[in-house]
């Protein structure tokens, strides 16, 4: 399938590593125009020679801390002043701290809204222009597998990343007007260093090495394993590209079967 996605403008936030990297690499793959961006240079710069390396395509990089809006606004104006306009956004942040709900104060709570809603927010706001300028576009908002299954000991994600879905829902609904397409998607279990420092922090608490603790874990996932990033970032390009016409205001799972709800 042809995802149209050939020189169109894309701006990943969050994106030197882990799931935020393997969805720049797939839009790469398929020609895009990408832009990276992070808090840490010489990450960036690494993933950027890592992506050009397996796609052929080199991104650019834009440092960026997602915490401040004026660094937000700074990293879009920059993406259309070298790259053009913007067709597709592909929000993502790191996690939170985990923890229970007695162990934060309102410091930990501000920073989570900051961290995993607002910065959303902000993004999406500074894009809008160009995508409206080019007659459409798309919003895709990497949240977690939690907007469907409460996930222990992570309350300030389960609640931020909850929000971010509320706000897609209703911003689809008020941006299908002007062709831009919103959507969130959420990873189950996906091979990352954020799920191996959880894997670490849970074998702790269970008093068994991380290597125990992944091999009974594994015997919950109905295909016996964690999903790659590479599997992620291809339902995120798909998304992102023309090939989606009328997919918009939707919540969908990358987790191999392993969340109950529907």
């Amino acid at each position: 399938m042809d995802l149209g996605l050939s020189g169109k403008v894309v701006l990943c936030m969050a994106s030197a590593a882990g799931l935020g990297k393997g969805i720049a690499a797939e839009l790469a793959r398929e020609g895009a125009r990408v832009m990276l961006s992070g808090h840490n240079a010489e990450r960036l710069a690494a993933a950027q020679a890592d992506i050009e390396r397996e796609t052929g395509n080199r991104p650019e990089t834009f440092v960026c801390d997602v915490n401040k809006a004026e660094d937000i606004q700074a990293l879009v104006d920059h993406t259309v002043q070298i790259l053009g306009d913007i067709y597709a956004l592909v929000n993502m942040g790191p996690g939170p701290k985990p923890g229970p709900f007695d162990s934060f104060d309102d410091a930990d709570w501000t920073s989570a809204f900051e961290m995993c809603l607002l910065s959303y927010i902000r993004a999406i706001r500074a894009v809008l222009p160009s995508m409206r300028r080019l007659g459409g576009g798309r919003i895709v908002n990497s949240t977690s597998s939690s907007v469907r299954d409460c996930l222990d000991n992570l309350i300030l994600s389960n609640t931020m990343r909850m929000g971010v879905v509320g706000m897609s829902k209703t911003l689809a609904k008020e941006v299908g007007k002007d062709n831009i397409l919103v959507n969130v998607i959420g990873p189950g279990r996906i091979g990352t260093n954020r799920i191996a420092s959880l894997n670490a922090m849970r074998a702790e608490k269970a008093g068994i090495s991380a290597a125990e603790y992944e091999k009974e874990d594994l015997k919950s996932f109905p295909m016996g394993r964690y999903g790659t990033v590479d599997e992620y970032g291809r339902m995120a390009a798909f998304l992102c590209s023309e090939a989606n016409t009328y997919i918009s205001g939707q919540t969908i799972l990358v987790d191999g079967a392993m969340t109950g709800a529907y």
